[in-house]
């Protein structure tokens, strides 16, 4: 689905979303404990290391009743993949639904 098409929240019908990257990192810094006298064990000189992302989430947010549908951003070709948020709206019209969730 195309980020500019027309959306409508399930819930309460409003066309407000905002689109949601939400990241976990993990920082790594190495302390020099080398150069450092015995007077000075209170602050250790440090240097950054690595950054490592260690979770993410990506979903839609509607901003009047604050739902969030989960979907997978690509940002390069301006997609958004709804095929959860699709199989819910659909399987509000029929009587046995192939999505539960």
């Amino acid at each position: 689905m195309k980020i500019n098409e027309s959306l409508v929240c399930p819930k309460c019908n409003s066309k407000n979303f905002e689109m949601k990257h939400e990241a976990t990192y993990l920082y790594t810094y190495k302390i020099d404990t080398v150069n450092v006298d015995n007077e000075e064990l209170e602050n250790l000189p440090f240097l950054f290391d690595n950054r490592e992302q260690t979770c993410f989430k990506e979903f839609i947010e509607c901003n009047q009743c604050g739902t969030k549908y989960p979907c997978s951003f690509n940002i390069e070709n301006q997609t958004v993949d709804l095929t959860i948020m699709k199989k819910a709206i659909r399987s509000d019209k029929v009587q046995t639904p192939e999505f539960l969730g």
